[in-house]
Formats: structure tokens, sequence, C-alpha cells
């Protein structure tokens, strides 16, 4: 399916930008991307973008786990069976979050001491927690396969900007958190301390303080660039504000 028929079919539901729908779904194309694993989807918006791409390649599945106890409306079930791309997406319905998938996934991927890799692209977009995204960044990279991709969206988000109507946020207690913690952008601490610093990942990209892009290149050599993205007639312009590169002796 073309960007632009599931563009309008579903691009209306939160919560992912036309840019950046459009990108993981050129992604996906250009790299054959065909075993990706997303968590946390909340309404699908972008798991029926990835699933186009896959269908425009023909063949692939996005397997998308979220929470059992959730109220997104449309449901991203509704929406993928509303674009009709049911066959490209598996939505895992979990009691207690994507962690726990995870655990079962390694679990039946290990053999021998030793875990199968499954996964070209993971996106990380759940809680934001440095507790739960850190850990899931590590047990995440024992599934993902050499020069697969991890994406982490809400790069710069905060607690702290959460309307404090509601004490929680994906359930995650406000009351039980510290300044600090409410005030950090939790998920930029774990691509700066965890992801950028891991032997695993070389090319890592922070895309308009919206995303954190990590490739698993399994190489010494580090590439680390800022872009800053603005969109004129849904063409991205790019200007690369920072460059970090360090190779090992």
């Amino acid at each position: 399916m073309k960007f632009d028929e599931i563009y309008s079919l579903v691009g209306h539901v939160p919560y992912i930008t036309k840019d950046h729908g459009k990108y993981l779904y050129t992604m996906i194309l250009e790299q054959k991307l065909t075993d990706i694993l997303e968590l946390g989807i909340a309404h699908g918006t972008a798991t029926c973008f990835m699933a186009a791409a896959l269908q425009e390649l023909g063949r692939g599945c996005v397997t998308a786990v979220d929470l059992i106890d959730v109220n997104f409306q449309p449901t991203a079930e509704a929406q993928l069976k509303k674009a009709g791309l049911e066959a490209y997406a598996k939505v895992v319905r979990m009691k207690s979050g994507y962690t726990w998938f995870l655990h079962d996934e390694i679990a039946r991927r290990t053999k021998d001491d030793k875990c199968e890799e499954a996964y070209d692209l993971c996106i990380i977009d759940g809680p934001k927690n440095w507790t739960i995204d850190g850990a899931a960044f590590f047990m995440a990279d024992k599934l993902l396969r050499k020069n697969g991709w991890m994406i982490f969206d809400d790069y710069d988000w905060t607690y702290a900007s959460v309307s404090r109507d509601g004490d929680s946020t994906d359930g995650i207690s406000h009351r039980t958190m510290s300044e600090s913690e409410m005030k950090t952008p939790q998920v930029r601490e774990v691509f700066q301390l965890l992801v950028k610093q891991h032997p695993n990942y070389g090319t890592l990209r922070v895309m308009n303080e919206s995303w954190g892009m990590a490739q698993k290149t399994l190489t010494p050599d580090k590439n680390y660039t800022v872009a800053f993205e603005r969109t004129t007639k849904d063409l991205f312009a790019k200007v690369v504000t920072g460059i970090y590169r360090r190779i090992r002796s």
C-alpha cells in the first residue's frame, strides 16, 4: 500500500506525525526491514504505516506489543482491520507490559545459552521511563540482528510536562518520583548513558529532539549525528548540527 493511501486512512489518528510516519515507511522499504518489533503502540497508527510498507515489500510482520488494559479508541486492531493490513501485523496484549514479552521472547529463542536474533527494527515507545525502557533496551538488543535499528520515541519528553490533573502516566506514579526524575528526559538518559555507550551500536542519530536512533553495527567506530528537520511540502530538510566519531585504537 502506498504511503498516501495509508495516510488517508489512519493519518488523522495520533500519535505519530506524517513526517515520522513517512520516514519509517521509506526506511522499511529502502532497507528491507521485514521483521519489526514495536513496543508500545497506542492507537497503532505507526503500526499501520509500517504494515503498509511491508505489504509493498510483499513480506514481513510487525509484532506490536502493548497492555491489555488500555483505552485507546480506535484500537490498533481496528485500524489494521480498516486498512486491510492484518496479515502484516500481530498485536500482542500483555498484562504487565512489554518487558515480560521480551522475557518470553528471549526464553523462547534461547538454546544452549544463546539467544537467536529475530528482528531488523525495534521501536521503544512506552512509558518513557529510565527503569522500564533502560531494561527494555538491553533485552531488545539480544533480539536485534546485526545492522538492525533501535528507535526511541519521545527523546526530550518529561513527566513534568504532563498535566497534573492525573497522578500517573502509563502506569508510572508521579508521586513516587523525585523532582529530578520528573524534570529529566528519561528517554534521553537511556539513549545517552546506555545506548550511546554500548559497544554494539556505532551509528547514532538524534532527530529533532524527538527520536533517538541507533544501528547495531558491532564495530568499535562511533558516528553520532544530531539532525533538525523542517518540513516543506512534505520534504525533509536536514541540518546536521553535530558529528561525533570515535575509533578505538
